[in-house]
């Protein structure tokens, strides 16, 4: 059970907004309603790819300690980088959410041989402002995996950004 009593879930609305991440927030609507604003803009607008953007935040879940943000990729297959661009992007956001202090200059210049300067940032707002962020939230209020019907709802949403 989580440490927050989650609110009820909003009859007739997607996964994301059902979320018990979203439910938990919505106890607070201010915060609920800015971090969305926020996690849309990043999550699924931009120039990165969601594709990219899902497999980073899948890729951190268990690092950063959120049952639930972990239980929403739906198989193993899934969590495998499906090229250069995803394989840099998935190892740059564990070192992020690893040691964010130690990330070097040479690091960067590894993500410049691949990426834009406006693609790197996009990248670490990501990182740190929706994946991290989201997880921390969730692995301290003690959020429980994902139903399976709820981890596929959710893959569902996301396919369709």
């Amino acid at each position: 059970m989580p440490r927050i009593e989650p609110a009820p879930p909003v009859p007739g609305a997607n996964a994301v907004i059902n979320g018990l991440l979203a439910r938990v927030m919505r106890r607070r609507p201010d915060i609920l309603d800015a971090f969305g604003r926020l996690d849309a803009a990043i999550r699924f607008h931009g120039q990165l790819p969601g594709s990219l953007k899902e497999a980073v935040r899948r890729a951190t879940a268990e690092q950063v300690g959120c049952e639930y943000c972990a239980s929403l990729a739906q198989d193993d297959q899934a969590r495998q980088p499906v090229d250069t661009r995803e394989s840099l992007a998935v190892a740059f956001a564990q070192l992020v959410a690893e040691d964010p202090k130690g990330i070097t200059d040479g690091q960067f210049d590894v993500l410049r041989e691949e990426f834009t300067e406006e693609e790197i940032l996009e990248l670490v707002a990501f990182i740190c402002f929706v994946a991290i962020a989201g997880q921390t939230f969730g692995a301290a209020l003690g959020l429980e995996p994902a139903s399976a019907e709820e981890a596929a709802a959710y893959q569902a949403v996301i396919a369709l950004k």
